[in-house]
């Protein structure tokens, strides 16, 4: 059941609605009510996201399976024996927070099996929806169970150490400093480093990025390089990105070593000047592979006026979700222009990555004043992305009485991150 990868019904229909994580899917479910329950269940059961570290739906469909009141027998019949961590634990999980009255008898059963308790539970304490004390004894003795293995295993805190002067090290010296655990002294390693930016000191740097086997010297040796706007690591960059690196068959997979190294000449690139760096993102966009990525990285960072057209039409190239599109998606937002906007509409409304439909939703959201991008985002109060709703929350009209309602049930959900719920308090009619 969880490697099962579902066929995508299409964007215009429920089902595709629910399966995307769309505010439409989730209105369509609550005025179908009874009716859409095999829809719901079909998503729980077969999970349809992309990438199940990142993308969201936990709340979502848990508050949809409230709300239609799905019935559970069908849902706990393939769940009783499944492994933790699949999707329907964590929506049992959810309606569980929300004090859905069958989960709760679910959950203080002692006749539940001990998977499924053990899934719904793992995630209300993963979550944080849960305390120890709300919850019946068996699933309370396995939280605390999971708290105290996350104790056992979690460091002391210690007091960061005095700031060690840099001016009298060497190269070397200030690059090992940069194994150490804070990022603030590793931005005062990178500001010694320019400071110097001396023939001596730029190819040492080079050297490092070039031989060098530890990932915190490589990594700040570069961005150091990409600072001082020094080209020289270019022909490395090229013959990396070039590589072929198929992860999943190791006889075409990049070896480790040099995964490592080409993700920190990405960086030396990002950290280049515009005027520098654009031109490799023109040059690097066409060509695929790591050299796209790597591109639409820069073009997120430096994209004018003149790359809008060349980022649509690969936006509109690959919105279905298998290629990633975030930073090109980014750019258009970061250039802002209302001939976008139908573009973006249409990648919000279709895409199957749902983070490619959050990021969508944050372009649209520079240019609110357009209909399609007003429709979009007041569609995305109802989305499966807190991040997305978050958004939304801003451009909320007051006349608009669901839209309001809306906002004032995320601000008392205790199933919405905290950026959320703050800024749905901030808006909410109650406030």
């Amino acid at each position: 059941m969880h490697d099962l990868r579902p066929a995508i019904a299409p964007a215009t229909t429920r089902l595709g609605q629910l399966q995307r994580g769309r505010g439409a899917g989730y209105l369509a479910a609550l005025a179908a009510g009874a009716q859409a329950h095999d829809d719901l269940l079909q998503c729980v059961l077969v999970d349809p996201r992309r990438d199940r570290e990142l993308e969201h739906r936990a709340r979502y469909y848990g508050e949809l399976l409230v709300a239609v009141d799905l019935p559970l027998e069908p849902l706990l019949a393939p769940l009783r024996s499944a492994p933790e961590g699949v999707l329907g634990h964590d929506v049992l999980a959810a309606a569980f927070a929300l004090g859905h009255a069958p989960v709760r008898e679910l959950l203080a059963d002692e006749n539940t099996a001990e998977p499924l308790l053990a899934g719904i539970t793992g995630c209300l304490w993963g979550e944080r929806w849960a305390r120890a004390v709300d919850l019946p004894p068996r699933a309370r003795a396995h939280w605390l169970r999971l708290d105290l293995q996350s104790a056992d295993s979690a460091r002391s805190e210690r007091r960061p150490a005095a700031p060690t002067p840099l001016a009298g090290l060497s190269v070397d010296a200030v690059l090992e400093l940069a194994r150490g655990p804070q990022p603030v002294r590793r931005d005062r390693l990178l500001g010694e480093l320019c400071a110097r930016g001396d023939e001596t000191t730029r190819a040492r740097l080079a050297a490092v990025v070039t031989e060098d086997r530890v990932l915190e010297r490589v990594r700040l040796a570069a961005r150091a390089l990409g600072l001082l706007a020094d080209e020289r690591l270019l022909p490395l960059a090229e013959d990396l990105f070039a590589r072929e690196d198929v992860f999943e068959d190791p006889e075409r997979r990049l070896p480790a070593e040099l995964r490592m190294r080409r993700a920190c000449l990405a960086e030396w690139t990002q950290h280049l000047p515009g005027p520098v760096a654009l031109p490799l993102a023109r040059a690097w966009h066409e060509r695929g592979g790591y050299f796209r990525v790597v591109a639409g990285a820069l073009f997120e960072l430096y994209a004018t006026a003149t790359d809008r057209r060349r980022l649509e039409a690969f936006v509109a190239a690959h919105a279905d979700g298998e290629v990633a599109i975030g930073d090109e998606l980014d750019a258009l937002a970061r250039l802002g222009d209302p001939a976008s906007v139908p573009l973006l509409a249409e990648v919000a409304a279709t895409t199957l990555a749902s983070r490619a439909r959050m990021r969508a939703v944050r372009a649209l959201s520079f240019v609110p004043q357009h209909p399609l991008a007003r429709a979009v985002l007041r569609e995305a109060l109802w989305d499966a992305e807190d991040e997305a709703a978050e958004l939304a929350c801003a451009f909320a009209a007051p006349t608009d009485e669901a839209a309001r309602r809306r906002i004032d049930a995320l601000a008392a959900n205790p199933l919405v991150d905290a950026e959320l719920a703050a800024r749905a308090a901030a808006r909410s009619s109650r406030s």
